[in-house]
């Protein structure tokens, strides 16, 4: 999934104790480097009628460092390289490792007081793939664009510290595949001084079809994580979670771990 998506997660709550979204721009001179691996599977796919069969099994690992430094206080820059590893099984083997999209943008801060924050965001993606000639390459070999709107809202839910954190996107992509819609939201509650528990959920809907033999049909596909992260330090915060396709059409039923560690500078 986009490092974007997650990146509210990586987020979570400052040392003090505030509650932060990914909606947040960072303090001038401020920053933070994000290590996330997850590691998916799927064996089966969500058919054209949102039916549920087996098909063709693939593994993938991503590997991103996510970079954001506070310009200002209300510009927060971004890049964020990945490495990828995907391997498809029967009937047509088919492996690929190496670069991934390598992300570079800014996010501004429209408004924000106590309580609310609203931003923009503009993400460049760039694929590292290559001509690798590769099936499983597909789908990573075009340039693509995000466009993103964030809020965020502070709050207090049961007594406990709490955020909420919503995102729209425009995903132009570049290439064979549709442009997509997407929509995420984390809602991330401070359960104990140290730990924060996420609740996330990433959608994706296709701008009708693409071209090609990959991309002829329009897809659309629901997931959600669930996860807690442990702040080791004021300065350190470690994340386990666990991710799942609940629903799709025209995609794959995907499974997966992620596991980041975030250290603020």
């Amino acid at each position: 999934m986009a490092w974007c998506a997650v990146l509210a997660l990586a987020l979570g709550f400052g040392s003090t104790g505030e509650a932060r979204a990914g909606a947040w721009t960072l303090e001038e001179s401020h920053g933070q480097v994000i290590l996330q691996t997850g590691a998916y599977y799927s064996n089966s796919e969500f058919g054209p009628s949102y039916d549920l069969y087996a098909s063709r099994p693939y593994s993938k690992v991503e590997v991103t460092l996510v970079l954001e430094y506070g310009a200002t206080d209300w510009l927060t820059l971004i890049a964020a390289p990945q490495f990828l590893a995907v391997d498809l099984g029967d009937p047509y083997p088919s492996s690929y490792a190496g670069p991934g999209y390598s992300d570079v943008g800014a996010r501004v801060r429209l408004f924000s007081n106590e309580t609310y924050v609203v931003s923009a965001q503009a993400v460049g993606r760039f694929p590292g793939t290559g001509n690798s000639a590769s099936a499983a390459a597909v789908g990573y070999e075009d340039a693509e664009v995000d466009l993103r709107l964030l809020a965020g809202a502070s709050f207090t839910l049961f007594g406990k510290a709490s955020y909420l954190d919503v995102e729209v996107a425009q995903r132009l992509r570049f290439g064979p595949p549709p442009d997509e819609f997407r929509f995420d939201a984390t809602l991330g509650v401070r359960v104990a001084e140290r730990w924060q528990m996420l609740l996330q959920s990433f959608n994706v809907i296709s701008q009708g079809a693409g071209e090609g033999p990959f991309f002829g049909d329009s897809y659309e596909y629901y997931k959600v994580q669930m996860g807690a992260a442990y702040d080791w330090s004021a300065a350190l915060t470690l994340q386990l979670a666990v991710v799942g396709t609940w629903f799709a059409r025209n995609a794959p039923q995907e499974n997966g771990v992620v596991l980041s560690a975030l250290y603020r500078f």
